[in-house]
């Protein structure tokens, strides 16, 4: 390898390692931020050109929807949360993610509101299996539907679903068992939901608490 090859090597990577240095410099910041609930803080540092440049849009909105959500700033996390629905920007599998995941946790606790904001959204998506699921899943949750055993046993058995979205059919199938009170179809059906969610998926700590309580 000649001198000038290795210099370009060196110099690149010199700049990737003050890349990543700054980059997580900032993600730092901002967590530290967001666990002393300093919003102020968080929505300045997402502001900042720099931090969207090296972090990426999505994740600098995520982090001031995070802060105003647990600091009850309910006008900012509206906006935000607006924003971020209607953001044709971002990586398709960035915005999947999050209709995904925060329309399952304002379903988990209750919010019809943002639950509806971000069902019109998915139905815009036009994925089929993402928007049935989810409306599925809404009918369950919200409006404590049984009647839909049947279908959604059937898709398991189809393997029209995988990963989260598994999860979450088969969290839904135990639901309605538990509304109908079938214990022992609602037990085995949220053990299988378990098997198929990552640990911190949203559902997690439903179904642990959930699991600890059936089987105590």
């Amino acid at each position: 390898m000649n001198p000038i090859t290795i210099f370009i090597v060196v110099i690149a990577l010199v700049l990737y390692l003050v890349f990543q240095g700054v980059k997580n410099f900032q993600l730092h910041n901002l967590n530290i931020s967001l666990k002393n609930k300093d919003s102020e803080t968080v929505e300045k540092i997402a502001d900042m050109k720099l931090a969207q440049r090296l972090l990426g849009e999505y994740v600098c909105d995520l982090y001031k929807l995070r802060a105003y959500y647990i600091t009850g700033d309910q006008e900012k996390f509206e906006k935000v949360l607006r924003h971020m629905i209607a953001c044709e920007k971002y990586r398709a599998d960035d915005r999947q993610s999050f209709l995904e995941i925060y329309f399952h946790t304002f379903l988990i606790k209750g919010n019809r509101k943002y639950a509806d904001w971000l069902l019109e959204a998915i139905r815009k998506t036009g994925d089929a299996k993402f928007i049935r699921y989810s409306e599925e899943s809404y009918a369950v949750m919200l409006d404590r539907e049984s009647g839909l055993i049947d279908q959604m046993e059937e898709d398991i058995n189809s393997k029209l679903y995988y990963g989260f979205a598994l999860g979450v059919v088969l969290f839904m199938v135990a639901k309605q068992y538990s509304y109908l009170g079938d214990d022992r179809n609602a037990l085995e059906y949220m053990r299988s939901a378990k098997a198929c969610f990552h640990p911190k998926a949203v559902y997690m700590p439903v179904v642990d608490k959930y699991l600890s309580e059936a089987e105590a």
